[in-house]
């Protein structure tokens, strides 16, 4: 008699798992093609549907970055973000590997994650409901991902960085995963004007860095504080840093790079 594991248990529950039965059970297809068929369609509506939630996705209003930590509740902008409450095959893994309480960590450090790219910044309060746990437990959770090299923003945090650090991350990342600045204004609830000057600002920046420009010069060339200078070279170096965003980070350079160089071309033959 098979030993059903927990996965096993679940997954004829998710998307893929129903849409995989349902193509066995009336189109008789094989479980095999069924399932290459349910992942394929999985990926493609997490590709292609920037408006639709994922399987263990929820909406989940929080308060937009930037708000200050005085500010009441009531008095704050929301922001509605989705937040992966569940995701069977990365969670069960953890869970496995490590046991209850790096779950809930891992969790707790993507949901925080997903929350601020999106320009909202979750609470202590806010993580207590969603993960069921006690305030003492956020905070030792926190204390333990930072000790790990993991750090996540809550709102206090958020609110001792200042709007224009708050809110450059996530344009930024939205922008490197194909975003319009359109969308991005409307994903963030920010102007769009705003969201222009932060990549205008980051894209000539990080050019000038790649190129090996010290920070003093970026900042007499750009015009732009050695401040505010240094904080978009922290992101960058971040970025690249980062398996998921270098790829894009370093083709939108290339792009910009090119369009600055037409435009220049196009300039000196008029």
């Amino acid at each position: 008699m098979k030993n059903y594991t927990l996965f096993d248990r679940l997954d004829p529950k998710s998307f893929n798992g129903l849409l995989a039965g349902r193509l066995q059970n009336h189109y008789r297809l094989s479980p095999a093609a069924a399932q290459t068929i349910s992942q394929d369609t999985v990926i493609l509506r997490n590709l292609f549907g920037h408006s639709t939630r994922k399987d263990g996705q929820v909406i989940y209003f929080a308060v937009k970055l930037g708000e200050p930590a005085s500010k009441r509740i009531k008095d704050c902008q929301l922001v509605g973000s989705r937040i992966t409450l569940l995701e069977p095959l990365e969670d069960l893994k953890a869970l496995k590997e490590k046991g209850l309480h790096a779950l809930v960590k891992h969790v707790m450090a993507r949901i925080s994650k997903e929350a601020y790219e999106q320009g909202a910044v979750l609470s202590t309060e806010d993580l207590c409901l969603l993960l069921r746990v006690s305030p003492s437990t956020v905070k030792r959770y926190k204390k333990e991902l930072k000790a790990a090299g993991i750090s996540i923003i809550l709102r206090g945090d958020s609110a001792d960085m200042g709007p224009a650090s708050c809110h450059r991350e996530p344009v930024v990342k939205l922008f490197l995963q194909g975003y319009s600045e359109t969308e991005i204004a409307q994903n963030l609830h920010h102007q769009l004007e705003h969201v222009e000057n932060y990549l205008y600002d980051f894209l000539r920046v990080s050019l000038l860095v790649r190129d090996q420009y010290p920070p003093g010069v970026i900042s007499r060339l750009t015009k732009l504080s050695k401040g505010k200078v240094l904080t978009v070279v922290g992101l960058y170096e971040k970025l690249l840093s980062d398996p998921y965003f270098k790829p894009a980070l370093e083709a939108v350079l290339h792009i910009y790079e090119l369009n600055r160089h037409l435009k220049k071309t196009a300039e000196v033959t008029r």
